[in-house]
């Protein structure tokens, strides 16, 4: 069976499966080169089906979780009894719940109109296949996750009339065991005080997490109490002055009170609150249920912290966030989600390895020779040790094999690699790269030494094998390693198992061999607000801009500018 799942909202992108396989999967932006591109996925669609040599006239499904439409059974009860409860606690609140009714049920029609006439030009209308949105993020997680059983909890802005989920999922069970309303939506808080702070509401929701340390959460969380709460077992916000479901419309009593405050402490206060929200949901239901596995997708989950918070529950014994949490990644949760409904197929911790290749070496040596006469490149014949000696030399490599990362995270592929000893390279990296973040890189770190780095970590913890997850990390570690470690001594961690990457795994084992040091940096290879890079091209125009000083092209080939690298002119020129 041959299912195409596609997204169209937020981030667009596409998925191909087939049987028991992921076959491809990849954003749209990463083509067109605009972040967070909200348009019809077209090249997406045409490389997932290109790479598997088929047209669409093969699939037997076309996936699509966004815009299913208010389903009575699922919403009707859900939002009688909220309605209800406004009108009896907040009546003054009614027409802000309105508004984020009809304006959730406006914003959708376009996108799922451009789906449906997709559909109809390919005439494949007996063959779509709608899953609800909040259903697609819990499929998608618990299909991917190594878990036989496990509660699945979803948590965004809005999707289908609902913010949040909770499934209990085994082999002969599909339960819904909570949901809540997108007025009651912990998305949308975080959104809103991201915006608040001066940020983008649903794009630099890192930078809050990451400045969040510095604050006091205690000064605040009151205040976020009264917003949003949690209440006989439920999520509830107070629509009003201090809270709307919405990035949009601040009011000046809430402008005026934040006004005076430190944006860390007010950072503080929504992660604190947001952390002790979730937990409390995943505590009620863990007494309840008997369960000790967790799955976690949505948008909310891209923070780090917070699914450490859950990890560390008492009676959870793992956790599994799918690394494309997002919206950006409703194609792969649609494709692997309709073949799980279908046919029961599992995708157990699938690798995320899954878009464009980086060419062969013959292929870049001629792009170069033809294109690129200001750069100079060579085969080491031992490039592993003469990596080391780069990164031993400060040199920042911009790694560029493989296939293409899917989901938020760079994984080694389009990553940008630094030496982790450095405590100020924080500042002057992100200044190359023009970026401003308070969270520091994340170490990228081989299974061999992660024990050794981080306090807690286990090999069946998958979970860090694809920087979704901070840890709190060994004295020893913090010493060596301070440009991976935040202030609160805690690091998103990629552990790296050969199986999965034995180029890197090499390297960094040869690093450590050499140093005594476990950990690289590993940073996605970008400009700010730039997507990661997905061509040649995109890699090489990087080291033009001076972001990178090295460019490592397929496992094979060091890149750089002629005449203008001091470590090249030594070893290479």
């Amino acid at each position: 069976m041959i299912v195409l799942g596609i997204t169209n909202n937020d981030l667009s992108g596409a998925c191909l499966v087939r049987d028991n396989q992921i076959l491809s999967a990849v954003s749209e932006e990463r083509f067109t080169r605009i972040k967070d591109h909200k348009v019809w996925p077209s090249q997406s669609i045409d490389f997932v089906l290109g790479q598997a040599g088929i047209t669409i006239n093969d699939v037997d499904y076309v996936a699509y979780g966004w815009s299913a439409g208010f389903n009575a059974e699922k919403h009707l009860p859900l939002y009688f009894d909220r309605i209800v409860e406004e009108v009896k606690t907040n009546p003054e609140g009614l027409s802000l719940f309105r508004k984020r009714m009809t304006d959730e049920i406006k914003n959708d029609k376009e996108k799922r109109a451009e789906f449906d006439a997709y559909i109809s030009n390919q005439r494949m209308s007996g063959k779509a296949y709608y899953i609800d949105h909040h259903e697609c993020h819990a499929l998608g997680a618990y299909v991917c996750s190594p878990f036989d059983e496990a509660l699945t909890l979803t948590c965004d802005g809005r999707g289908d009339f609902q913010a949040l989920t909770l499934t209990h999922y085994s082999p002969g069970e599909t339960t819904v065991l909570q949901r809540e309303t997108s007025i009651d939506s912990l998305g949308y808080f975080y959104g809103r005080i991201t915006h608040l702070i001066g940020y983008k509401p649903n794009r630099h929701e890192g930078k809050i997490t990451g400045l969040a340390a510095f604050g006091e959460p205690n000064k605040l969380l009151g205040i976020m109490q009264k917003m949003i709460r949690f209440e006989d077992g439920r999520i509830k916000a107070t629509c009003g002055d201090m809270f709307i479901p919405s990035y949009q419309d601040y009011s000046e009593p809430l402008q005026a009170f934040f006004s005076n405050e430190k944006k860390e402490d007010i950072a503080a206060a929504v992660q604190q609150h947001t952390e002790d929200l979730l937990v409390a949901i995943i505590t009620h239901h863990l007494n309840q249920r008997g369960s000790s596995n967790l799955c976690l997708a949505g948008g909310v989950f891209g923070n780090v912290k917070l699914n450490q918070r859950l990890r560390e529950i008492p009676g959870v014994k793992d956790v599994y966030v799918l690394p494309c949490m997002g919206d950006g990644g409703l194609a792969l949760a649609a494709a692997v989600g309709t073949a799980y409904l279908i046919n029961g197929t599992r995708f157990k911790n699938p690798a995320m390895t899954l878009g464009p290749e980086a060419r062969s070496i013959s292929q870049n040596i001629n792009l170069l020779n033809r294109d690129y006469p200001q750069l100079n490149y060579h085969k080491p014949a031992d490039m592993i040790e003469t990596l080391v000696e780069a990164l031993m030399q400060n040199q920042v490599l911009g790694m560029f094999k493989g296939k293409m990362e899917f989901g938020p995270r760079s994984l080694c592929n389009r990553s940008i690699i630094y030496h982790a000893k450095d405590a100020d390279v924080n500042d002057w990296l992100n200044k190359r790269m023009h970026r401003t973040e308070f969270m520091p890189f994340g170490p990228v770190t081989a299974i061999d030494q992660a024990a050794e780095c981080y306090i807690g970590w286990t090999a069946e913890q998958v979970a860090a094998d694809t920087m979704t997850m901070t840890y709190d990390c060994h004295p020893d570690f913090i010493k060596a390693s301070p440009a991976v470690v935040h202030i609160d001594g805690t690091a998103r961690p990629q552990v790296v198992r050969p199986q999965a990457d034995d180029f890197m795994h090499r390297l960094l084992n040869a690093w450590y061999d050499r140093t005594g040091q476990s950990a690289l940096i590993n940073t996605s290879f970008n400009r700010h607000e730039e997507p990661i890079v997905c061509s040649s091209q995109d890699a090489l125009a990087a080291l033009n801009e001076g972001i990178v000083d090295l460019v490592i092209m397929s496992e094979s080939l060091i890149v750089w500018h002629r005449g203008k690298n001091s470590f090249a002119q030594q070893y290479f020129e």
